[in-house]
């Protein structure tokens, strides 16, 4: 493993835990809370620690060599694409009320996972294309 992906990891799991610790706590402590504010800055929380894996993802990416690069490139081009236009397909059967609406909340928390997660699919599947035209 290159030393820029030991970085990577090294700055990705500590954000991570750091994120699965502060859902959990937020979510928790939420209960307690009255006021905007404070349950504004409890619930934004487990952001930071997300602004922290972005850094990360940005920093290896710009840190790899061309052939690496050009794969993130292309694998967020297609996780883009493919997200953007499940959930565009997603609000036109929404419209059409072909299926029921859930809360706006419930839709917009899994956008940046969905993204992330086309975007680990995608990265796998274009290296195996790039693998196998060597």
């Amino acid at each position: 493993m290159r030393a820029v992906h030991k970085r990577y990891l090294r700055e990705f799991f500590p954000a991570m835990a750091g994120y699965v610790v502060l859902i959990f706590a937020s979510v928790y402590w939420l209960r307690t809370l009255d006021g905007t504010v404070a349950r504004t800055a409890v619930t934004l929380l487990p952001a930071i620690p997300i602004a922290f894996v972005l850094r990360a993802m940005i920093r290896v990416i710009r840190d790899q060599d061309e052939l690496e690069r050009r794969i993130d490139l292309e694998a967020i081009a297609i996780a883009g694409g493919l997200g953007g236009f499940g959930f565009f397909s997603y609000g036109l059967l929404l419209n059409a009320k072909v299926l029921e609406a859930p809360t706006a909340a419930s839709v917009a928390i899994w956008v940046f996972p969905i993204l992330m997660g086309l975007f680990g699919v995608a990265k796998c599947g274009i290296r195996l294309y790039y693998r196998s035209h060597e």
